[in-house]
């Protein structure tokens, strides 16, 4: 979590195959990254899930629900989904008079966090530690499976 509320990103990078791709068949390679980052998301998106269950983070149920990947965008040279509480819950901080809807990002960065008078419940830390080979595997399997054809 590298920019507060865009909690669950990565990235493909690092795969000495994926670079001599690029210079052999870029274009292949540009169907292929957005289908191995899709894949990985679905993977991180799930772990995601389970763990705010785990961490009892079921309030009424909306942030975990709006957990789900963004579209596929460029950022700074590199192709990205990311991954975290998206919209507006339907209600405010109402103990303080705030009736405004608060972002289910906030929410689960709260949760993450914890507050001076709650302890934090770390879902996203060990959803995105526990998801980590997984997401490694799937878009591997992509790769191999596309690239090999």
């Amino acid at each position: 979590n590298k920019k507060g509320e865009n909690m669950g990103s990565f990235e493909t990078m690092g795969i000495e195959e994926i670079a001599q791709a690029f210079e052999n068949d870029a274009k292949r390679v540009q169907e292929v990254v957005p289908a191995m980052l899709k894949a990985g998301a679905a993977v991180l998106a799930k772990r995601q899930k389970e763990e705010a269950e785990n961490y009892g983070l079921r309030d009424t149920g909306m942030m975990i629900s709006s957990i789900k990947p963004t579209r596929i965008k460029k950022k700074g040279g590199a192709t990205v989904v990311d991954v975290y509480p998206q919209g507006k819950a339907k209600h405010g901080n109402e103990r303080k008079g705030d009736k405004s809807n608060v972002r289910n990002a906030t929410i689960g960065f709260i949760a993450e966090r914890g507050t001076s008078k709650t302890a934090p419940k770390p879902w996203l830390t060990v959803a995105t530690n526990r998801a980590e080979k997984r997401i490694r595997e799937v878009q591997l399997e992509i790769w191999e499976r596309e690239m090999h054809k």
